[in-house]
């Protein structure tokens, strides 16, 4: 691509040398990378300042493997080669790569979704209303980046803005109409999604669990925000009045607000008659103000039943969420409606892993908000007897540990547990992930005060089979943690068949196979091979 074409909206501080021989215009730049092993002949090469790392080092490097082109936050001395000085290189970046590939995101319908917990959910469910409508669709999140029935496992929950744009340049080339991507505060604060054309955002709800990688909880709910903030007044924002931070983002944006509420009934949309089968819930849905659809169709206030095939209260918000991008995006009701009941969930996410004589669930419990909705989901469910097999998270500090362990020992109170199987799972986990001393005692000091016995164990194995020996009719195991429990529910499951003959063996084969966390990455690839060509 001509050089002067794809600079096109990027502000360029100076040039060195001042005095160049070529125009710019008459420059060809064939590939961009911010990873100098990446580097071809005629590549343009963008630094960028990481946490780690700092890719002005590695400029020299580019040169020599054949970049023609280097941006730059600040010059670099003895380096024979046009470079152009910005002020924000993951900007210009995401500017570089939407241009390069021709602005995908303009082809699609994109809708973005950022909150501390339920992104990935609120994509998948998403994602089945598009399905419903017989819609091509696509999905980029945390698990997975899906293209129509292509596969790709995701290594970030958002990618960087090159490889983003180039995931939209695929669904454009592949005729993708509609897609649903998360949108982390880290993607946000460092530009990944700068220069993206979202036409449907949503912001729906907060809580401090990843403000490790910002500078405070301000920064951190500032990121998010600017998914809403930032909105062009052709797009729509979504926003979940429950959370009383989010309120006043409805009067920070240009874009048409959609609002709703369970507790708060000002918004745009609130639900009445929830009523819980099972611990699915269905309710009454009341659109109590008009909005527009992307095509400026005005959806007229009226009211209708939702019913939901995944449990839990915070489930509710999910739905919401969904339904009113799938509205706003010109769907039907009636498909709108279909695509949420037949949503079964995602992995990992209070994913019932098998429902027969007993329950197996399986969720990831790493933060105060995360197990308040698990717990109050499982408060609706009838069972005997509650079994909690728990891999505590590692890398965190005794802070998280301490925090993770008082919220779940307020729940075991109010539903009368007495006894955890806490494991480190030692052989389970990277280095970086591994549970120091000091957090697993922050941990225990919790469960010692608060009265409730810990069965401990640093093998994984160990923990989920002392768990799944003591499952009898009626009896929920609930299995949680973050990385290390990743193979926790292949595991739990493969016990089952061993220790329970009399065990759905069919129903647990098909989850199993179902399955892309936790198995190794040959069989990843089998799966994901599979999958695309519909086998």
């Amino acid at each position: 691509m001509n050089l002067t074409d794809l600079l096109k909206s990027v502000e360029i501080d100076s040039i060195r040398p001042n005095q160049i021989e070529t125009e710019l215009n008459e420059i060809d730049i064939n590939k961009i990378t911010y990873h100098s092993k990446e580097v071809e002949t005629d590549t343009l090469f963008v630094c960028i300042k990481g946490h780690q790392t700092d890719g002005h080092n590695y400029a020299k490097h580019a040169v020599s493997q054949g970049a023609t082109v280097i941006i730059v936050e600040q010059f670099i001395e003895d380096l024979d080669v046009l470079q152009l000085k910005v002020s924000n290189s993951r900007e210009v970046l995401a500017i570089l790569s939407s241009n390069f590939f021709d602005q995908p995101s303009k082809s699609m319908s994109l809708f973005g979704v950022t909150a501390t917990n339920g992104k990935t959910t609120i994509t998948y469910m998403t994602e089945e209303i598009f399905k419903a409508y017989q819609l091509k669709s696509g999905i980029i999140g945390t698990i997975v980046v899906k293209i129509d029935k292509e596969i790709e496992m995701s290594r970030l929950t958002t990618p960087e803005s090159y490889d983003l744009q180039q995931y939209f340049a695929k669904m454009r080339d592949q005729e993708i109409t509609h897609v649903s991507m998360e949108v982390s505060s880290s993607a946000l604060e460092l530009k990944r999604v700068y220069h993206t054309d979202f036409d449907v955002v949503a912001f729906t709800n907060i809580s401090p669990e990843h403000i490790q990688l910002h500078d405070s909880f301000e920064a951190y709910f500032d990121a998010k925000a600017s998914l809403i903030r930032t909105a062009s007044k052709m797009s729509t924002a979504i926003l979940n009045l429950d959370e009383q931070l989010l309120i006043p983002l409805a009067e920070e944006t240009a874009a048409q607000v959609v609002t709703f509420g369970i507790e708060n009934k000002s918004g745009t949309i609130t639900v009445s008659d929830i009523r819980f089968s099972s611990g699915m819930p269905s309710f009454k849905v009341t659109i109590q103000e008009p909005f527009n659809t992307l095509s400026g169709e005005r959806i007229e206030p009226t009211s209708f039943d939702l019913e939901l095939s995944i449990p839990g209260y915070h489930s509710i918000y999910n739905a919401l969420t969904a339904l009113v991008t799938g509205l706003v995006n010109d769907i039907p009701l009636e498909y709108v409606q279909r695509g949420i009941k037949n949503f079964r969930g995602v992995e990992r996410r209070f994913q019932i892993l098998y429902d027969k004589e007993f329950k197996v669930i399986d969720d990831l419990l790493l933060n105060q908000n995360n197990i308040d909705s698990c717990m109050e989901t499982i408060n609706h469910l009838d069972y005997n007897e509650l079994h909690l097999v728990h891999a505590l998270r590692g890398s965190n500090g005794p802070a998280h540990s301490t925090e993770i362990a008082e919220s779940l020992a307020k729940w075991f109170h109010e539903l009368k547990i007495s006894k955890i199987i806490l494991t480190t799972a030692s052989s389970h986990v990277a280095k970086k992930d591994a549970v120091t001393d000091e957090e697993l005692a922050a941990f225990l000091k919790v469960m010692k005060q608060s009265n409730i016995e810990v069965t401990f164990s640093t093998e994984l194995d160990d923990a989920l089979r002392f768990g799944v020996e003591r499952l009898n009719e009626e009896d929920v195991l609930l299995i949680s943690g973050a990385h290390s429990m990743d193979q926790g529910a292949r595991k739990t499951l493969e016990l089952l068949k061993e220790i329970y003959p009399t065990v759905d063996y069919e129903a647990i084969d098909q989850v199993l196979e179902n399955k892309f966390i936790g198995i190794d990455s040959f069989k990843v690839a089998e799966k994901i091979k599979n999958f695309s060509l519909g086998i």
